[in-house]
């Protein structure tokens, strides 16, 4: 039985452990940098708090990195150099360079890595993919996506209102898109950004994403952290020229396919396969167990280290683009 440490006891870790509690392994504990904070986490989820990531190392198989992003790459560095498999947060890193040394640290020493970009394993989103991949809804086109929420913590100071350790709401939350986009479009050529990063708005930030594939879809990706408190919604759009798909959380039916037929058109609703209350319909739980499942069976995990990479890479250039108010080529793109 694998034994688990989590980096981080916030929201992030928290959810970790209640889905690492559901499978066959053993949660070693918690370390964070407020010691206070791991020894609750150990207390309500099991395990024990370790004063050091040097202990924790020393006694689990398998490291868990849900600590702020800044932090991700010196966490995944020590556990590669100490031949742990790892699973970490998206994003993956702050910065290209980081997310380049970790892809290449876990290589070289033979460990296996895992960016949790855990949208993929949303069933609606899973088998939006499915229903794309059939061909039925013949070449596709355009890809449009939707994330939005509150602005977090407003009026206080921390990672996620830091831009230059968050990234702001592309690289902490458009990034889910961007990731999926590319998942089912193929590798990104250039994207155009439009937004209030760089703007004097307080308390809000908002971008609209125009992406050029390689294959020549297209994709309009918007992400909102402007949306009052308590709300947040999702929507997902993807044509091709035999038909449409449409998620939208907003929506009592999950996924809806709009057909071409040879003299009318078919609307149906496509059914998600389990129950939404059912455990395993979790996506987190559903992440989390592919992950293990691909550690004990050595098959390839569903996003890969290269995956993880290439997100952050378009979420930069997205970045970039919404900084000098051009275009910019993702498949040439270096971060300053």
């Amino acid at each position: 039985m694998r034994r688990v440490g989590i980096i981080g006891a916030g929201l992030t870790g928290g959810m970790h452990a209640e889905r690492w509690a559901q499978l066959p392994v053993e949660l070693a504990g918690f370390c964070t940098r407020t010691p206070e904070r791991a020894q609750a986490a150990a207390q309500r989820y099991g395990g024990r708090a370790f004063p050091s990531l040097e202990l924790l190392l020393a006694e689990v198989d398998v490291v868990d990195v849900c600590a702020p992003p800044p932090a991700h790459k010196d966490l995944v560095l020590a556990a590669a150099a100490v031949g742990k498999d790892v699973i970490c947060e998206k994003p993956m890193a702050r910065h290209l360079c980081d997310a380049e040394e970790m892809v290449a640290a876990c290589e070289t020493a033979g460990v296996r890595l895992f960016v949790a970009h855990v949208v993929r394993f949303f069933p609606e989103y899973a088998r939006a993919k499915e229903v794309l991949d059939s061909g039925q809804l013949g070449r596709p086109g355009v890809i449009r996506t939707v994330r939005g929420g509150n602005f977090p913590a407003p009026g206080t100071r921390n990672w996620y209102t830091d831009f230059e350790q968050g990234g702001g709401v592309i690289m902490d939350m458009l990034i889910h898109d961007i990731d999926y986009a590319r998942w089912c479009f193929s590798d990104v050529a250039r994207v155009f950004a439009r937004g209030l990063t760089f703007s004097d708005v307080r308390d809000a930030d908002h971008v609209l994403l125009t992406v050029r594939f390689q294959n020549g879809a297209i994709g309009h990706l918007e992400g909102s952290w402007a949306y009052p408190p308590g709300n947040f919604r999702t929507r997902l759009e993807i044509a091709g020229d035999e038909g449409l798909l449409e998620v939208d959380s907003l929506d009592t039916l999950p996924l809806s396919v709009t057909l071409k037929q040879e003299e009318t058109t078919l609307a149906a609703g496509v059914p998600v396969p389990e129950s939404p209350m059912h455990p395993t319909d979790d996506p987190y739980y559903r992440e989390i167990a592919h992950f293990l499942a691909g550690l004990e069976s050595g098959d390839d995990f569903l996003v890969s280290p290269r995956d993880g990479l290439e997100a952050v890479r378009i979420a930069l250039a997205a970045i970039e683009s919404l900084r000098t108010g051009r275009p910019v080529d993702v498949t040439t793109f270096k971060e300053a």
